[in-house]
């Protein structure tokens, strides 16, 4: 499964922009396998609960659908979490609290993703090139024995921590959110992947991915997919948007103060016309 993790477009006001999210939805539709809104790429961070309640509340999704609903504290995930399960997610990827890092042992973890999963079916986010917070191995297996908590994202690239997810939570679902370590992934018993780069280019990592499970990859298309996968990585959000508005796809800017335009933008551009012309784009 190639899932975009879907960015938040946003109005000349810098409001959610619910029409041009739907849009792009209906863009993606037919290349991907499901969606997660309002994750890192989406900019969660920067919207208040009512603003994620009512951009939710206006989708219309025909796909399995991954809300992400972690925050500091369990009321306010929980707040979230009764937001997504009231617009119809089945759903919910929580990363792990991550100020008072220090502080969490493994029976806050269970408090906080317990608590959530008595809403919903849980998906455990690790991404901790944003979070900078310590999610151990071992209450990930721990948690995973929970019947409501059934799969994680990973997005830190350790085949490590995959290989530790196969052998000691072997119920897990599993889905990398790694465009640059897909095949490897996929080898550690990846099931799918969670992608910003899939707002992009989904059909070349579902080309990836497919190659990686019959143990068949071309070299080309997946140093294609490589280059692809750390570009926007190393531009974010903001090389991601800058993208899609360079393609017509309705995308917005980021929220303020993150930029509007990247630095890698002349890089960017030379891949995408390779991206475009062998077919490779949204």
């Amino acid at each position: 499964m190639i899932v975009p993790a879907l960015i938040t477009p946003f109005d000349a006001a810098g409001r959610p922009d619910a029409g041009a999210l739907q849009a792009l939805i209906d863009r993606l539709t037919s290349q991907v396998d499901g969606f997660l809104v309002l994750g890192s790429t989406g900019e969660a961070v920067t919207l208040a609960p009512d603003e994620r309640a009512a951009l939710l509340q206006r989708l219309d999704v025909g796909k399995p659908l991954w809300v992400g609903v972690g925050d500091e504290s369990l009321a306010l995930a929980r707040r979230h979490a009764e937001a997504a399960v009231a617009s119809g997610a089945a759903r919910l990827l929580a990363m792990p609290p991550r100020f008072y890092d220090r502080a969490l042992d493994a029976r806050a973890f269970r408090v906080y993703f317990e608590g959530l999963a008595e809403l919903g079916e849980v998906w455990l986010y690790h991404v901790p090139v944003f979070t900078r917070a310590n999610f151990p191995v071992e209450v990930v297996a721990e948690l995973a024995r929970h019947p409501r908590i059934v799969g994680i994202k990973d997005s830190s690239g350790e085949m490590a921590r995959l290989e530790h997810y196969r052998r000691f939570a072997p119920g897990l679902r599993v889905f990398t959110g790694s465009g640059t370590t897909l095949p490897a992934a996929v080898a550690s018993g990846a099931e799918g992947a969670i992608l910003a780069v899939g707002n992009l280019a989904p059909r070349l990592f579902a080309r990836v991915l497919e190659d990686a499970r019959a143990g068949r990859l071309d070299a080309r298309l997946a140093g294609l997919a490589y280059e692809t996968a750390a570009l926007v990585g190393r531009g974010g959000v903001t090389l991601l948007k800058q993208a899609l508005r360079h393609l017509g796809l309705p995308a917005g800017v980021p929220r303020a103060p993150l930029p509007e335009t990247s630095p890698l933008w002349p890089e960017a551009e030379r891949l995408l016309a390779r991206l475009q012309e062998e077919g490779w784009l949204l």
